[in-house]
């Protein structure tokens, strides 16, 4: 297969590589914060700008857009 069949594939994701921030944070947290953090991903309705601004607050610098890449198994770590 060549890289643009590859890339036109709608199943197409990279090979499985350096998991992302989040997975990252989830296994640094305690499993209070943990949970929690699982919660306010599964809500809808917690916008990433504001998860992304309280992981920074407790020292954890994960982005928004990578909040949003992991809350819909786009990024690397949720490939199979």
């Amino acid at each position: 297969m060549s890289l643009l069949d590859n890339l036109a594939s709608p199943d197409y994701r990279p090979p499985r590589g350096p998991e992302c921030g989040v997975a990252i944070v989830l296994e640094q947290v305690d499993d209070k914060t943990r949970k929690t953090l699982i919660a306010a991903m599964a809500n809808p309705h917690a916008p990433s700008t504001k998860i992304s601004a309280a992981l920074s607050e407790l020292g954890h610098r994960t982005s928004a857009h990578t909040i949003q890449r992991h809350r819909r198994n786009e990024c690397r770590c949720a490939n199979p």
